[in-house]
């Protein structure tokens, strides 16, 4: 650890000669090259086209329920086609929101590499390193696209450890900046706050002036209180409905331990290089006495446990690919000493990284192709998938090749509600491309009851039988009938009068006080004793 030193990041090191730009293009070049949309985004798709024809930020119309994790995303997307939708004869045609997702995504990760590139690492020799890394990683390449938040997760980020490893003096401006930032992340999804807390803990503690600094972080955090505030409202509830439905699960803590570290145990199979450089520079920013370096480490270290104790993800390294911005972003901040260990890093980092191409079976470009096989040959004995590849055929040059976007019969123009229709339900499994081919005029019940509010509060068929992040909640007797007919239908009293109480909150009149009260009494449990009347108290 003797050959590192941190360099301090200033505008003279920070003014990159041409040679870090061939390696700017590898990385851009990789992104587009595998850009791809994953079936949970399109999940989003469903709720950005009700929104953006006046039926609300919902799934199911005329029912209130978030049942996308990013809101921040959602509202990027939103704005980006309602601009283009004025434009009529747009070149997207149908797969507009399909491609304009794809373009948002690619442009947001070429920017924010472009900014690591040029304004965060101290030299270019780190920040040649950092591209190679990103390159070479399968978890930050695969999720630099994907149609899902992970892009705007890691630009917010970035900005963040730039902002705080850049201005020295803990200025009530500076403090003002990151919790902006921070706020902006929680709004992009709630869990990354895990990263800034630290550091913004720190400054909160060593500021002389705390009510002044208190305040200031108050105004920082409207963003993601104003988010809040209106989710409570709209919805009746603060989180998304998605959490809900995975931690009413009544699984054992040390079972979703246990398997957060088989997702550990799948990356480091899969893409050594991402898990490498994480506890490498973790380790090592933990030995130097830089105390901005030891903050932002100490919010890689929350997450990653936090990883592991949900249980990880079914999608092989989506978690990892932020926690490796931050740590590529603090490497690229620590010089070597001797030049000759920059080849040896470098070195490491192609080896390890290029690696898994020819040794491990399932990262062969050729694996699977022209097989007739389930796509489960793409999903280990843990059930972690590597995504991308299940759905390889939402890649975006497989549909510029099929000159085909993904299959839909309801978008942009034809997505109309017809109120008068008799209400037409459907029990589905994956959620995302099933709920785009039935419109508007469905209403869609999940397995996995990440669209329904009522089926998150129940418990699994089997506790004993789940993948992570897919959990069959009961659907209750008497359940699909009440939908269909517009009346409470449920056989069990208990459920059917927690129904009730639940029904109004989500779809009642915005409004009206009664409804407001009812928001705090599902909130405060006032009606968990139906549940458990139910279901017992296990």
């Amino acid at each position: 650890m003797d050959e590192l030193y941190l360099s301090p990041m200033n505008s003279r090191l920070n003014k990159h000669n041409a040679l870090a730009i061939p390696f700017l293009a590898l990385y851009s070049w990789l992104v587009i090259r595998t850009s791809w949309v994953s079936d949970d985004a399109i999940i989003t798709f469903r709720s950005l086209e009700n929104f953006l024809h006046g039926y609300g930020p919902v799934f199911n119309i005329g029912e209130r329920v978030q049942t996308f994790t990013h809101p921040l995303w959602f509202l990027v997307q939103a704005a980006a086609n309602f601009i283009f939708n004025l434009w009529k004869s747009n070149p997207f045609g149908q797969g507009q929101m399909y491609f304009l997702n794809v373009f948002i995504s690619i442009a947001i990760s070429i920017l924010m590499v472009s900014i690591f590139t040029f304004k965060v690492a101290a030299s270019t020799k780190g920040a040649i390193l950092g591209i190679l890394i990103f390159s070479v990683s399968k978890s930050f390449i695969d999720y630099s696209t994907s149609g899902l938040e992970n892009p705007l997760t890691h630009l917010i980020l970035l900005l963040f450890i730039l902002v705080h490893l850049t201005q020295k003096e803990n200025s009530q401006r500076k403090i003002f900046l990151l919790a902006l930032l921070a706020a902006l992340g929680g709004v992009d999804r709630l869990d990354t706050l895990l990263f800034y807390f630290p550091a913004l803990l720190i400054l909160f503690w060593q500021s002389p002036n705390k009510g002044k600094t208190f305040i200031t972080l108050g105004l920082g955090f409207l963003p993601l209180i104003a988010w809040e505030l209106f989710s409570l409202f709209y919805y009746g509830f603060p989180f998304p409905n998605t959490a809900y439905a995975k931690i009413n699960t009544g699984i054992p803590a040390w079972e979703l331990i246990k398997q957060g570290m088989h997702y550990y145990q799948n990356s480091i199979k899969m893409d050594p290089i991402t898990l490498a450089t994480i506890f490498g520079v973790s380790i090592a920013g933990l030995m130097k006495k830089s105390k901005p370096h030891r903050t932002i480490i100490a919010g890689i270290i929350l997450y990653l446990l936090y990883t592991v104790y949900i249980g990880g993800d079914f999608m092989s390294g989506r978690y990892f690919s932020t926690p490796l911005l931050a740590c590529v972003a603090l490497l690229s901040t620590m010089d070597f000493k001797s030049p000759k260990i920059y080849g040896l890093v470098i070195g490491l980092v192609l080896l390890i990284g290029i690696a898994p191409i020819f040794l491990i079976t399932e990262r062969n470009p050729s694996f699977g192709v022209g097989d007739d096989r389930d796509h489960r040959v793409f999903i280990d004995e843990y059930d972690i998938s590597d995504e991308r590849i299940v759905y390889t055929g939402l890649g975006f040059f497989e549909r510029l090749r099929k000159r085909s976007t993904p299959s839909t019969n309801y978008a942009r123009d034809k997505w109309v509600f017809l109120p008068d229709e008799p209400v037409r339900v459907k029990v589905v499994g994956p959620l995302g491309l099933n709920s785009m081919t039935m419109g508007p005029n469905f209403h869609i019940i999940d397995l996995n009851s990440l669209a329904d509010p009522l089926m998150t509060r129940m418990p699994l068929y089997d506790v004993n039988k789940w993948r992570i992040g897919h959990f069959r909640h009961i659907i209750p007797k008497g359940y699909v009938e009440t939908i269909k007919a517009g009346e409470n239908l449920i056989e069990d009293k208990n459920i059917a009068l927690y129904y009730d109480k639940l029904s109004f909150v989500v779809k009642g009149d915005l409004w009206n006080w009664q409804r407001i009260v009812e928001i705090w009494n599902l909130n405060t449990g006032k009606y968990d004793y139906l549940l458990e009347n139910a279901f017992g108290e296990s």
